[in-house]
């Protein structure tokens, strides 16, 4: 499950499930939509997550591609899910905290 909320410029998409394959594929779209042609900041909240599959990542991805540099950050993130981040490679391009 996906909330969202917008605020102040910033639509946050706070996620509350294991972020695997299936619970990715099934939000996915959702999300994209939201995020197409959003002016604002793009923030996923990833406090109640603590796994995230190949699929959050490449979702992940193609947030930051559609929205640009410096408007899409992932808070919340626990030591686990971070490394997963790190060793993809992604803490070099998006803001991870």
């Amino acid at each position: 499950m996906v909330g969202y909320m917008e605020e102040g410029g910033k639509l946050c998409c706070k996620f509350e499930q294991r972020l695997d394959t299936v619970n990715c594929l099934a939000f996915e779209n959702e999300i994209l939509e939201k995020v197409k042609g959003f002016a604002g900041e793009i923030v996923f909240d990833l406090e109640k997550v603590n796994y995230v599959a190949s699929a959050f990542l490449r979702l992940c991805l193609r947030v930051f591609k559609e929205i640009g540099s410096g408007r899409f950050t992932v808070i919340h993130v626990s030591p686990e899910v971070k490394r997963v981040f790190k060793i993809a490679g992604f803490d070099k391009d998006l803001k991870i905290q």
